[in-house]
């Protein structure tokens, strides 16, 4: 035993190591509790994105064009933000195991703590509309950032498989038809004599919408079913009284 403290002692002296001082690992403590707290929080962003996502997404309409929901599950979930908060967790877990006492802790559990924080946090970040705001900047900043994920607008805008989404710009037409802007600011007749409005709402200049009906032509849409474009939409909208 002597003769190994020895070597070591010898070793320390020939190489002239220093021990590093004490505000070393508090640092460096500190610095990867920051890494992991920063790392919990951007995965909090990531699964308030997930949920917003999902939640404004109509998860009844897969039997209108024809899919299985397995399908549309499968077409709709928003990959990309998965992806991140699956990365985030990762970056967390990696930061907390190499925490002053990180090592004590098994991997499921550290999983399992960054993964609840970030869930928990998220949730509450949707509800406070905090995910609505940050969609609308990355739609305005990032350019296709609208190609990365599966929107509520990428799902409407599809009149072949009798989906479309727009909002009302005339209502004066014969027989309840009214013609629609569509939110690729394309005009469209829609024909609505036999229609269901759905959520108490009725038809009015500046109204956004979602169809579920039949594609007549290039610029002619049958609608069978009119749903609001938002839950809790009000009936009278901008313009409805001008």
């Amino acid at each position: 035993m002597k003769n190994i403290s020895n070597e070591v002692l010898k070793k320390i002296k020939d190489n002239n190591i220093k021990p590093k001082p004490r505000w070393y690992f508090i640092t460096k403590n500190y610095f990867i509790w920051s890494i992991f707290a920063i790392s919990v929080i951007l995965g909090s962003f990531a699964f308030s994105m997930v949920l917003f996502i999902i939640k404004q997404l109509d998860w009844d309409i897969y039997h209108y064009i024809g899919d299985s929901f397995l399908k549309t599950v499968f077409i709709s979930l928003p990959y990309l933000w998965l992806i991140f908060l699956i990365l985030f967790t990762g970056v967390a877990y990696y930061n907390f195991i190499h925490t002053k006492r990180g090592y004590r802790f098994k991997f499921i559990s550290i999983l399992l703590i960054s993964l609840i924080i970030s869930i928990i946090l998220g949730t509450g970040l949707y509800f406070n509309g905090f995910s609505e705001r940050l969609e609308n900047v990355f739609l305005e900043k990032i350019p296709y950032y609208n190609r990365l994920v599966y929107s509520c607008e990428k799902q409407w805008m599809q009149p072949k498989r009798g989906l479309l989404a727009g909002t009302i710009i005339e209502t004066e037409l014969p027989e309840n038809n009214f013609i629609l802007m569509d939110l690729d600011n394309n005009r469209w007749k829609i024909e609505a004599s036999k229609v269901i409005w759905k959520g108490k709402i009725a038809p009015a200049t500046g109204l956004k919408i979602k169809l579920i009906g039949k594609l007549i032509d290039d610029n002619n849409f049958k609608a069978m079913e009119i749903r609001p474009w938002q839950q809790g939409q009000r009936r009278f909208m901008m313009g409805e009284n001008q």
